[in-house]
């Protein structure tokens, strides 16, 4: 008798398929053979920023070729940092940091404002950008110092922000986000992104660089007087002092020295549950929603999840898989191994255990959730049992933000290639 294929098996094949074809290289090789007006200069300066910029960078030269690429600046997070970057003359790459920004992301930082000074309005800028350029590029405004910044932004990330809200305060104690990049070239400079924030503000993007930045010191302000109540005196001194007037706000809608900047959005969030559905569908199976961009706390989420698994269980019906998308917040109240996808998934492990046929998967297309090394995880209605009898004590992992670690020693991480950045992918499968 052939052994029944284990149901979260097409989920994981579907989440991979997905990865593989929203891969950096082919977002923005597609993008291009679409509008070759994008490129049209014959030389070209390239600054590429975040998670995917070595992938975009090589879309790029597989189009044009190396003869129309001038110079250039790659900056990447060291786990995005291919081991043989083989870079062309005059481009070089620099090693970053993230989620926390470091020495290096400084250095890259002021690395990347001295590249685009020191181009002329006849030196054509393509600036290619994609999530993660926030800690990749981090000089801190004014006399602050980079402890002081990462102390805010921490707490501010911890106590369960969304992604607008931590970049309004992030712009705020930076030099260079809120479009501040961007002041400080006039070559005419044109803006491919890739967007991992839901909405797809290219202000958001990256904490937006080259983009007008509509929030400002006093909302900085309110967040960080209710979310972080014990940042740094020197931090909130700053920021008061910009909302009183005595600093220069960021760049809004509309500032006549954004004039040289154009902006072109090569895919988002949406992206992820559209080729989901048509991998779903051309494989003969119902595809159904599960949830649109969702922002929902992580529990909440869990619970809304399991109630509709619980549902589907009990109607009957053909095998069908229910996508969702989205960046669901989490407070986190530990130090653990893990992210909101690997929470995220050991809670349903919970919602649906006992479930014979059902399972769920929770990743993102990055290769990273949180603080582990896994684009997520998967989990059906044994997990959770499996889990406990194993003794690995899932309800205490999940207090701890260490969802990582049970689902680790139970085989049900996910790692994909890691290639693109546009937020997490949610599949239930019923069947």
């Amino acid at each position: 008798m052939t052994p029944t294929r284990p149901l979260h098996a097409s989920l994981v094949e579907i989440f991979l398929e997905v990865a593989r074809r929203v891969d950096g290289a082919i977002l923005v090789k597609q993008a291009l053979a679409a509008d070759p007006d994008l490129v049209a200069s014959p030389r070209l300066s390239v600054l590429a920023i975040g998670k995917v910029a070595f992938p975009m960078y090589e879309g790029l030269v597989a189009t044009v070729g190396t003869d129309r690429i001038a110079n250039g600046l790659l900056v990447a997070p060291a786990t995005r940092f291919p081991a043989d970057p083989r870079l062309t003359a005059g481009v070089t790459g620099l090693v970053s940091d993230h989620p926390t920004p470091s020495d290096r992301s400084v250095a890259a930082g002021r690395a990347a404002l001295t590249f685009v000074a020191g181009l002329t309005p006849t030196e054509p800028l393509l600036v290619l950008i994609s999530g993660g350029g926030s800690a990749a590029l981090a000089v801190p405004a004014g006399d602050l110092t980079l402890e002081e910044k990462r102390a805010t932004t921490t707490a501010v990330a911890r106590s369960g922000a969304n992604i607008g809200e931590l970049n309004t305060v992030r712009k705020h104690l930076s030099a260079l986000k809120g479009g501040q990049l961007a002041l400080a070239t006039r070559a005419p400079t044109t803006v491919l992104a890739l967007s991992d924030v839901i909405g797809d503000d290219p202000g958001t993007i990256a904490s937006g660089p080259f983009a007008p930045d509509p929030t400002t010191f006093a909302e900085a302000l309110a967040l960080v007087q209710r979310l972080a109540p014990d940042a740094p005196a020197r931090v909130v001194a700053h920021l008061r002092r910009g909302a009183e007037g005595g600093l220069p706000e960021t760049p809004k809608a509309g500032d006549t020295r954004l004039a040289h900047v154009s902006f072109r959005m090569l895919a988002g969030p949406d992206r992820v549950p559209e080729e989901a559905r048509r991998i779903v569908t051309a494989g003969g199976r119902r595809a159904g929603v599960l949830a649109t961009n969702t922002e929902t706390a992580v529990p909440e989420l869990a619970t809304a999840y399991g109630e509709r698994a619980r549902h589907e269980a009990n109607s009957g019906g053909a095998a069908r898989v229910l996508i969702g998308n989205g960046e669901p917040a989490i407070v986190v109240t530990g130090n653990g191994s893990g992210g909101r996808a690997t929470h995220l998934a050991l809670m349903m492990a919970r919602e649906i255990a006992g479930l014979p046929r059902a399972a769920f998967l929770a990743a993102g297309t990055d290769d990273r959730d949180g603080a582990c090394d896994a684009s997520g995880a998967f989990v059906d209605g044994t997990t959770w049992a499996r889990a406990q009898t194993a003794g690995l004590d899932p309800a205490g992992a999940l207090v701890r933000c260490d969802s990582a670690t049970p689902l680790a020693a139970l085989g049900c991480l996910v790692r994909g290639p890691g290639s693109s950045n546009l937020l997490d992918l949610h599949l239930l499968s019923i069947e």
